[in-house]
């Protein structure tokens, strides 16, 4: 692509089909930048919110790709490896290729919300997806 790629975050539709059944609860995830959309390579950038009261992205891994977030909007608890470790607003979680990761908004009243990436993949077929079975 030769032009500059400009999105505002009000005009992209939350990504359809990410439901429970994959570990999606309660929540919707924008996909922002990525190859279908900006053409990237190696990146994809989004936005997550969480609903109030029990919403979570349940344990999962990416083997194709690293992950960031930053919380931008309420608190919760971000599911690392085996660790559960509480974050707040400006907390900044990184998750390397292929560790079990996810998290929980642990507030009943307030909406969270984060900016996400992934490196070295530009679509979630890229990133790859597995969910992890039965674990507490």
């Amino acid at each position: 692509m030769s032009e500059t790629y400009h999105v505002h975050l009000d005009t992209v539709d939350p990504a359809p089909g990410l439901g429970p059944d994959q570990g999606w609860v309660g929540m919707t995830v924008q996909f922002l930048v990525d190859k279908a959309k900006a053409g990237s390579e190696h990146f994809v950038f989004g936005r997550a919110r969480f609903a109030p009261g029990g919403s979570e992205h349940q344990w999962h891994r990416h083997p194709g790709a690293e992950e960031f977030v930053l919380l931008v909007k309420g608190q919760g608890t971000v599911l690392d490896g085996d660790n559960e470790i509480p974050v707040g607003v400006g907390d900044v979680v990184f998750h390397a290729k292929g560790e079990w990761h996810g998290f929980r908004n642990t507030s009943d009243t307030e909406e969270a919300e984060m900016i996400w990436g992934w490196a070295g993949a530009a679509s979630r077929d890229e990133a790859g997806y597995e969910l992890r079975e039965h674990h507490h």
